[in-house]
């Protein structure tokens, strides 16, 4: 029986994996686990990036590193340039250079490091290659450098990776495009309702069968700090689509969770609209996935915030 490719082998249940480092970079915020709501743990292959033996580059290393803004915008990661060196450098542009990605242009930069500066760079990733047996390693940080006599040169600096944000970032990516080419899982409009005395907001989430010819069950949803998001009716087993379906439409309860309105956490939150989702195939495991959330389905979100929180 066919299973998703490259999802069956393992349980992916977290959109990234984050550990907290020290902070010792300039104008950063703290490290946090990607997803933190569900506060759980990817499993991926094991990592060779830190280990690889990879030529230096005097007087500067790098090191990749994932904060909570990184995770809310997407598509990015931190390289971490510390000036080992006894001269000062000015880094112009970054770009991340891995066999597993395809390399996208240099991303403008303007940061000098003086002796011992340490300073985050925002490093777009471009679209991961999935292909069996790609690597992501050997992973460089290219740089373009500005010396201090104006000299201008290109540098490539052995990424490190000692908590696998490379490898992890690769992983997911690649278990998205394969869930997706699955299954189409989307949200729907939403209605205004009232549910228990308060304000909530219905909606439905639709599974639109993809290349995967198994039963394709919702099995779990997760709101984020601010929102809850739970099945409208409790079903056991989960709500599936058969076989020989090819839709299926679950309908859903958006409310505020018992903190959403607390001023702090509003103005705090760097993912608001984070919604895990965890479908299953052929009652197999569950399979993480994270819902898409429009401008349009924001802005009525934040519409909704205004009327629950004014009852609250």
């Amino acid at each position: 029986m066919r299973r998703v490719p490259g999802l069956a082998l393992r349980r992916l249940v977290v959109l990234a994996v984050v550990v907290v480092l020290s902070g010792c970079a300039s104008g950063t915020d703290s490290t946090e686990t990607a997803g933190s709501t569900a506060a759980l743990s990817a499993e991926s292959a094991p990592s060779v990036t830190a280990r690889l033996a990879t030529p230096a580059v005097p007087g500067m290393t790098a090191v990749a590193v994932r904060l909570r803004t990184d995770v809310a915008v997407g598509g990015q990661f931190q390289t971490r340039i510390t000036n080992t060196g006894s001269e000062p450098f000015s880094v112009l542009a970054v770009s991340l250079d891995s066999p597993g990605f395809e390399r996208l242009p240099f991303d403008p930069q303007s940061a000098t490091y003086n002796p011992g500066a340490t300073i985050d760079l925002p490093t777009r990733y471009g679209t991961a290659n999935c292909a069996d047996g790609v690597p992501v390693d050997p992973a460089f940080a290219a740089l373009q450098v500005q010396r201090p006599d104006g000299k201008l040169e290109e540098v490539r600096v052995p990424l490190a990776a000692p908590d696998d944000i490379i490898d992890r970032i690769h992983a997911e990516e690649c278990n998205a495009v394969a869930l997706a080419a699955a299954v189409g899982v989307s949200l729907g409009a939403f209605t205004p309702a009232v549910r228990d005395g308060r304000p909530v907001l219905r909606a439905g989430i639709l599974l639109t069968r993809g290349d995967s010819d198994e039963e394709i069950a919702l099995f779990e949803l997760r709101g984020s700090v601010v929102f809850d998001v739970s099945f409208a009716e409790e079903a056991d087993p989960p709500p599936a689509m058969a076989t020989d379906e090819d839709e299926l439409e679950v309908p859903v309860v958006l409310r505020m969770t018992g903190r959403g309105c607390d001023a702090h956490v509003l103005g705090e939150t760097k993912q608001p609209f984070l919604f895990p989702y965890f479908v299953t195939f052929d009652a197999g495991d569950p399979q993480y996935g994270v819902l898409d959330v429009s401008p349009e389905q924001r802005d009525a979100l934040w519409s909704y915030v205004e009327v629950a929180c004014a009852e609250a």
